[in-house]
């Protein structure tokens, strides 16, 4: 399948999703592991569901997948990057992120999200950058950590999961406070 490349990374690619990504998509939201950590996964999308909610949100919020150019997952889908809400008049963006477990442990995350957040500040000349993870969930946690994200305080029980209410973490990053993508990849 043949995709715009919007965004080149290293060893992937961010481009648009298509119409024939539609079930890689579904089944990302619906699975296990993923909708774990992600309150609006919580119930299960059938495709009139994901096309209704998802698919055709009607703005032009950068949400891109991960596509790697080389390896075991070359020229496949593995997960998305998003900055949306995108509030041009306050310079700010929410940042969010997901991949299938499959592809976990490869750095894709890192790498997608790097390029994705200098896109942010770069070309749409964002200020801030947040990003919200439940607190139990390490593997986000440390991603925001990683990609320079400030830990700006917890919001205690705020979110529902695995049968209890859970606290959420809350990050943001600056523009004065990133650094280049080459330079988060390479620590």
């Amino acid at each position: 399948m043949s995709r715009p490349t919007f965004i080149n990374c290293d060893r992937l690619d961010l481009k648009p999703a298509e119409e024939e990504d539609i079930g890689f998509l579904q089944e990302g939201v619906n699975h296990p592991q993923v909708r774990r950590y992600i309150s609006v996964f919580r119930t299960p999308y059938n495709e009139e569901r994901y096309r209704d909610e998802l698919w055709s949100r009607g703005n032009d919020d950068p949400s891109l997948l991960a596509i790697p150019n080389e390896g075991e997952f070359e020229g496949e889908p593995v997960g998305t990057v998003s900055l949306s809400p995108v509030i041009k008049d306050d310079g700010y963006a929410n940042f969010g992120v997901w991949f299938h477990p499959n592809a976990w442990g490869n750095g894709y995350a890192l790498e997608a999200s790097a390029y994705l957040i200098e896109y942010g500040f770069r070309d749409l000349r964002l200020h801030r950058i947040s990003a919200t993870t439940m607190a139990s969930n390490e593997a986000s946690k440390t991603l925001c950590e990683r990609l320079g994200f400030v830990h700006e305080g917890t919001a205690r029980e705020t979110q529902f999961a695995d049968g209890k209410y859970v606290n959420v973490e809350r990050y943001g990053l600056l523009i004065d406070e990133w650094n280049e993508p080459e330079k988060i990849l390479n620590k």
